[in-house]
């Protein structure tokens, strides 16, 4: 396995488990009393796990570079607007450097 693919592939799992864990966090305790500002955050939250989710698919598909910076983006954006804790941001950011890392690296023969 060369070291672009394995980098493709940590990036993926990355960006994938933090998105999931966003997801997860916007969809759990969902009540019948909700105000409008908790639903915006919830579907803010939905719509950025989403984002990381495609963005690392971008990454394992083979374009490493657009997916790496999306996946970057979105991982701020989570950080910035709290759509989710520390941790899901950080995997998010670690998955789009990979990616973008792993863009720049050369297929080992």
């Amino acid at each position: 396995m060369t070291e672009k693919r394995l980098l493709a592939i940590l990036g993926f799992l990355l960006a994938l488990i933090g998105g999931i864990l966003v997801l997860a966090g916007a969809l759990s305790g969902i009540t019948g009393n909700t105000n409008l500002e908790q639903l915006a955050r919830r579907a803010i939250g939905v719509i950025l796990g989403i984002a990381a989710f495609i963005g690392g698919l971008f990454i394992y598909k083979g374009r490493m570079s657009t997916g790496g910076l999306l996946t970057l983006i979105i991982g701020v954006l989570i950080f910035i607007l709290s759509a989710g804790g520390l941790l899901e941001a950080v995997l998010v950011i670690i998955g789009g450097v990979l990616g973008i890392v792993g863009s720049e690296a050369r297929a080992t023969p």
